[in-house]
């Protein structure tokens, strides 16, 4: 929606972007706490909470406007709701309760962001064209309160939720298996974990929120430039499912690496584009490839170099920086356009950027032996 809003206020690409940043900076600021919260509560309590707040801010937000300052206090309540079901909060359900089988069950419980970013383009787009940019929020925010609420109050409950349902003795947190907070953080794994979460995230997040302007101004017309991004949404889920089967098989480094390095053939591709709907569609697909597998791999990974015993803080620190890379990447690639009038050195960053990721994880060694801890019979 970033050209609608533009066109009825005027206000920079970089300034409506900034909506993500403050999100991602709320995010990177209380994620740990969050974390903390879901290794001290259960997931379930957080996500209920969240879902509820997320969906009401966007509910409030097409009143932002005419003034800039509206529009960062309507995302500054969005991101109150946003912090609270970020992965941290159901991937923190499905390590309590799955081992064997934990990279699908990862996949299938993440697979949502795929399917909405396959279908929702074209739809807030159709959106967006009947009857103005302030509908697709409400759309969203509707979907959120009367659809997601009840399934999460439903059917959503973590290893410790499920102890609290049966009226069963709940497992003292400071006796799962796993590192101290102290040495979590300190660990070799949590910097190259962290560092590449949050370079991924902001390259192929600064392409992706501004793939529709960057193929319109490349020679696409809007409608064909939606449909194009639609194919993030295939790709993502369909490298989360790969992605989820192949790390109960095969070493989560491997996976990583070429999770993390196939990607730098997006902007390649975007270097030189010249309006083809087909490489307008590769370049998604290969951002989905990324962002798709992306937070099953961290999220598999923290589980495996982590353990339980402080996964929600500690996995929930590595998901803050992967939110501020959300918001740093789309903020700077709308202050390169905003100074330059072209995206082309956002290219330039992400490849490098693409490849370091890549290393970081082939190279953080062999991971510790914790046990299944407290998952269930489930897997």
């Amino acid at each position: 929606m970033i050209a609608p809003i533009q066109q009825e206020y005027g206000w920079s690409r970089a300034a409506i972007s900034s909506g993500l940043t403050i999100v991602s900076v709320t995010t990177v600021i209380g994620s740990p706490f969050v974390g903390r919260l879901i290794d001290r509560l259960g997931a379930r309590r957080i996500a209920l909470t969240g879902v509820f707040l997320y969906s009401v801010a966007m509910l409030a937000l097409p009143l932002a406007g005419p003034t800039i300052w509206t529009w960062w206090l309507g995302w500054l309540f969005v991101a109150s709701g946003s912090i609270l079901i970020k992965p941290t909060v159901w991937s923190a359900a499905v390590v309590s309760r799955f081992e064997r089988h934990r990279g699908i069950a990862l996949a299938f419980a993440l697979c949502g962001s795929g399917i909405a970013s396959m279908i929702g383009p074209p739809i807030l787009n159709w959106l967006t064209g009947l009857h103005g940019w302030r509908s697709a929020y409400l759309a969203i925010g509707g979907l959120g309160l009367f659809v997601i609420l009840p399934l999460v109050w439903l059917l959503f409950f973590d290893a410790s939720d499920l102890r609290r349902t049966r009226n069963e003795i709940a497992i003292d947190p400071s006796l799962r298996p796993g590192l101290s907070a102290a040495d979590g953080f300190r660990s070799r794994a949590f910097i190259h974990l962290a560092t590449a979460g949050f370079l991924a995230t902001a390259a192929g997040t600064g392409m992706l929120v501004h793939f529709v302007p960057i193929v319109t101004g490349g020679g696409l017309d809007r409608a064909s430039a939606a449909a194009a991004a639609g194919a993030f949404g295939v790709a993502a889920l369909i490298a989360r499912f790969v992605t989820g089967v192949a790390l109960d098989h095969i070493d989560g480094r491997i996976i990583g690496l070429l999770a993390f390095s196939i990607p730098v053939f997006a902007p390649i591709i975007l270097l030189g584009y010249d309006g083809s709907v087909l490489w307008a569609a590769t370049a998604a697909a290969l951002l989905g490839l990324a962002i798709g597998a992306e937070i099953d791999v961290l999220a598999y990974l923290s589980a495996r170099y982590f353990g339980l015993k402080n996964y929600g803080l500690l996995w929930g620190t590595v998901v803050g920086l992967i939110a501020l890379g959300s918001g740093t990447g789309p903020l700077v690639a709308g202050l390169i356009y905003d100074s330059s009038g072209n995206y082309q050195l956002l290219f330039h960053l992400a490849i490098p950027a693409l490849l370091v990721c890549a290393s970081l994880l082939l190279l953080l060694g062999r991971a510790p032996d914790f046990g299944a801890g407290e998952t269930s019979a489930h897997g």
